[in-house]
């Protein structure tokens, strides 16, 4: 329920309660049981309501969300077994919402560091300061070797062209893209568990929630986009003939394996997840989240990563925004 917070100047402000099940906005009356809904607050709990720490926290209008995400991280087989019997709420929704933003911020990091770019070898540069090669628009030098040319090698790197336009399009359309395909993933994921469980268990519900507070592995996820967003330190580096630079292979790797490890641990929570459905359905309810998760999570992320570099080639010889 709500509960009042007293602000830095000392004023008394008075949190936003909603009701766990639907998310309707409560006022002070509404003591017992949502208006809209019917749910009952505090004591016994409908079957299927949604009492996880998020929901609680959502009720009385704070956050939970760090907490309900280690709560997902470190669940055993009990509070698993918890999570697959409750249905969806409007706490787990917006669990979902908060986790799509993260996303949509690493999705744009990523793409900074893909797209707007381009290096310039030793070998190129003498080329293209021919007067018959023109850029195309909005190309702007950032960096320069500053050795002589004469002391550079003709593959090695002596200039870095930069393109806000390209790294503003990419990021934009990386961004929509991810926030598509993220919940077409998650809506695809919920389908197919509660397709397994059959007739017998279908009009249950089951998981409908734990699939969408799974969305807590997105986290290191993100993490592993903005490491690998992080690639033009290397450029920079590597142009300034830094001292030392940490190497681009260097973000790509660790990328790779917290990117790798987060959706490894994902696939395994939730072949935990399915572990605990009834013993009828058991087998094909966790063969199916087996499947289909890596099935997903290949699809969406060669359709994002292929689609939008092909996609963005195109565009940009078109709009005459290639180097």
């Amino acid at each position: 329920m709500g509960t009042t917070q007293a602000t830095s100047k000392g004023k008394v402000s008075k949190s936003v309660r909603r009701c766990p099940a639907c998310g309707h906005r409560l006022s002070e009356q509404d003591r017992a049981q949502c208006p809209l809904c019917n749910y009952r607050f505090g004591g016994e709990r409908t079957t299927g309501a949604d009492h996880t720490p998020y929901a609680l926290a959502y009720e009385q209008g704070r956050s939970g969300w760090r907490t309900m995400s280690e709560w997902v991280w470190f669940a055993g087989t009990e509070r698993l077994k918890h999570l697959a019997l409750i249905r969806s709420s409007a706490a787990s929704k917006r669990f979902v919402w908060l986790n799509l933003f993260l996303l949509m911020v690493g999705a744009g990091v990523f793409q900074f560091s893909e797209m707007g770019w381009h290096w310039v070898s030793g070998f190129q540069a003498v080329k293209e300061s021919e007067p018959s090669h023109r850029p195309g628009f909005y190309w702007y030098k950032v960096a320069s070797a500053p050795s002589p040319p004469a002391q550079i090698s003709t593959d090695q790197a002596v200039e870095l062209w930069w393109n806000p336009v390209q790294s503003i399009l990419g990021i934009v359309s990386g961004v929509v893209l991810a926030m598509l395909f993220y919940g077409l993933g998650i809506t695809i994921l919920r389908a197919l568990a509660n397709s397994a469980m059959g007739s017998l268990y279908r009009h249950e519900e089951r998981m409908t929630a734990a699939i969408r507070y799974g969305t807590a592995w997105v986290v290191p996820l993100v993490v592993a986009a903005v490491l690998a967003g992080m690639r033009p330190i290397s450029y920079f580096g590597a142009i300034g003939k830094w001292s030392w630079y940490p190497p681009t292979e260097g973000f790509v790797l660790s990328a790779g394996c917290v990117g790798g490890l987060s959706l490894v641990l994902w696939w395994f929570w939730l072949l935990r997840l399915g572990s605990t459905a009834p013993p009828k359905v058991r087998a094909r309810v966790t063969s199916w989240l087996a499947i289909g998760f890596p099935l997903l999570v290949a699809g969406a992320g060669a359709g994002w990563y292929v689609g939008l570099r092909f996609a963005g080639e195109k565009a940009f010889e078109a709009m005459r925004l290639a180097f």
